[in-house]
């Protein structure tokens, strides 16, 4: 019901969601948010209006207003990380602020909440072996251009999503990244491999350059030569082939989120690193963690990985200079070698 209520705009009925439907115009329009950034923000602010279906924006004044967020904090998001629950208090915040300079509210009450203590976040990595499976297993030279766009350039979802045939620039031998948040940035690719492969999807499966990566998927049961049959019946005109055949589709419509979520997990199911049916435990996001950490354990420089991964901050980038197993490893090696030699 509540997936509903932003898909049909049904919360804007009530008077709060008039004004969370103003706060979305300006939101859109005069501060350029980006789709993902508005999805985000509506589906936080959702909550409220159908929470207090009867309440004014008037009635959100602090100290009551804070009290209420609270309240609607618990039953939505009690159970909830803190990373999670932080970003609902950002997006209430921004919001609360547009009201107090645009619809008279007297105070902010959202920003009286306290954010949340995050735990240091576990940031797993996949193994060499993982990367090389995933990569020798796609046959679809599509496919293999994604998967190795994500392992061994960490871009994220948003960035696979988002991609173009428009964006590779062939002479320059550069793809423009369109990712989270707006962020656009350059990303030179050296391998010849990866160039040759993208003029093979763009002949195999007819590009235009306004057309995206991923691709809709769709596999019936079809008659086909009997050669390529799993299953041949008798008819009275003769024997007829049939099997399951997969046909792809690229257009210029941007794929939806789950779209890419479900192409990753067909693409690891294929190299069998996870059984079939798998939709989880091996987020795509991992491969961003995999290719930080390798590029700053080769190169121990934070501009060269801030600039590989496309933050705006090199703060951000600042996690993947953190030691992690593999280093902790080879200093334990090393001082049980040490020992060793003293026993000598």
């Amino acid at each position: 019901m509540l997936r509903e209520a932003v898909k049909d705009r049904s919360y804007r009925a009530t008077p709060l969601g008039l004004e969370v439907a103003r706060y979305y115009r300006w939101k859109k329009n005069e501060w350029g948010a980006s789709e993902e950034t508005l999805r985000d923000y509506e589906a936080n602010l959702r909550n409220i209006c159908l929470y207090f279906a009867d309440l004014e924006i008037g009635d959100f004044a602090s100290p009551v207003g804070t009290e209420r967020l609270r309240e609607c904090w618990d039953h939505f998001w009690g159970d909830r990380t803190a990373r999670t629950r932080a970003k609902v208090r950002s997006s209430w915040i921004d919001f609360f602020d547009w009201a107090v300079r645009e619809r008279g509210l007297s105070g902010n009450p959202a920003r009286a909440l306290t954010r949340p203590k995050a735990r240091d976040p576990e940031r797993k990595t996949f193994g060499e072996n993982f990367v090389r499976r995933a990569l020798s297993s796609q046959e679809y030279v599509g496919d293999h251009v994604l998967v190795f766009l994500v392992l061994r350039y960490g871009l994220r979802r948003s960035g696979i999503r988002n991609l173009q045939l428009k964006h590779f620039d062939f002479e320059r031998r550069e793809l423009t990244v369109f990712t989270k948040g707006g962020r656009v940035y350059p990303l030179p690719i050296v391998e010849p491999s990866l160039w040759r492969r993208l003029g093979e999807l763009r002949l195999e499966a007819g590009l235009a350059p306004d057309d995206f990566l991923v691709y809709r998927q769709d596999t019936r049961r079809r008659r086909v030569p009997l050669e390529e049959a799993t299953e041949v019946i008798e008819l009275k005109s003769g024997p007829a082939g049939y099997a399951n055949v997969t046909t792809r589709r690229h257009s210029p419509q941007r794929p939806a989120p789950n779209t890419v979520h479900r192409w990753w997990y067909r693409c690891i199911v294929r190299s069998g690193l996870v059984p079939e049916g798998t939709t989880s435990g091996e987020n795509m996001h991992r491969g961003r963690h995999t290719v930080g950490r390798e590029m700053q354990r080769a190169h121990h420089d934070l501009e060269l990985t801030r600039q590989m991964l496309g933050h705006r901050d090199i703060h951000t980038t600042a996690i993947y200079a953190e030691l992690d197993t593999a280093d902790l490893a080879s200093a334990l090696r090393e001082m049980a070698r040490d020992d060793q030699e003293d026993e000598e």
